[in-house]
C-alpha cells in the first residue's frame, strides 16, 4: 500500500552493545568494557540470549487502522496508536470510520521481540499489508545494523525449513508430519 510510512526513530548504539556484552559476560563470571565484534553481535542475536532485550528500537508508522491492530497483539512490544476518539480528534466520526482510515503510531520493542515479530508477521499467513509494514521495519534495521541480516525471517525459515503452524501457508512443507 502506498499510503504506509515506516521510519526508524531509535536504534541501539555502540554503548548499548557494550552493555549487552557486559550482561552476557556477568552470567559467566567475567567482566569487560570492550566493544563486541560484529560476529559476536550476530551470534548473540542468533542465539536469542536474554541480554539482547537491552537493545531498544522505536519506529514511527502510518498505516491503516486494521493493520495497527495486528501489530498491537505483540505483547512484548509497546504500541502507541493515535486515538480515534471523537473527543480527541475531529477529522472523522469514529463511529463511521472505515477500518482503512490511516492512523499513526510509535512502536517500541527490544531486539528479541523484533525477531519474534518478524517470525510471525513475515509468514505468508499474515496479511500482505502487515507483511509490508514488517518488511519495511526489517529492511531499515538491516540497513543500519547488518548484524541482524538473516535473522529477521519467517518462523519456518528460522526453524530450518519446518513449519509448525496449524494451517501452514505452503511456503515450506513440514517434514515432521
Amino acid at each position: 500500500m502506498n499510503n504506509m510510512l515506516v521510519k526508524l526513530n531509535e536504534m541501539p548504539t555502540e554503548r548499548d552493545w557494550r552493555e549487552v556484552r557486559k550482561r552476557a559476560l556477568v552470567t559467566v563470571g567475567k567482566m569487560s568494557d570492550d566493544a563486541p565484534t560484529e560476529k559476536w553481535k550476530h551470534d548473540i542475536l542468533k542465539a536469542r540470549h536474554s541480554p539482547i532485550r537491552r537493545l531498544h528500537f522505536s519506529f514511527y508508522i502510518e498505516l491503516p487502522y486494521w493493520v495497527s491492530v495486528h501489530l498491537c497483539r505483540h505483547v512484548h512490544s509497546q504500541p502507541y496508536v493515535k486515538s480515534q476518539r471523537n473527543d480527541r480528534q475531529n477529522a472523522y466520526d469514529r463511529n463511521k470510520a472505515p477500518q482503512s482510515e490511516i492512523v499513526s503510531m510509535i512502536w517500541d520493542m527490544n531486539a528479541e521481540e523484533l525477531m519474534n515479530i518478524a517470525n510471525k508477521r513475515l509468514c505468508m499467513k499474515a496479511s500482505a499489508e502487515t507483511r509490508e509494514v514488517v518488511t519495511k521495519i526489517c529492511e531499515l534495521v538491516e540497513q543500519y545494523m547488518p548484524e541482524f541480516c538473516g535473522l529477521l525471517v519467517p518462523m519456518c525459515v528460522y526453524n530450518g525449513g519446518i513449519c509448525h503452524e496449524m494451517r501452514p501457508c505452503g511456503r515450506i512443507i513440514d517434514k515432521t508430519m
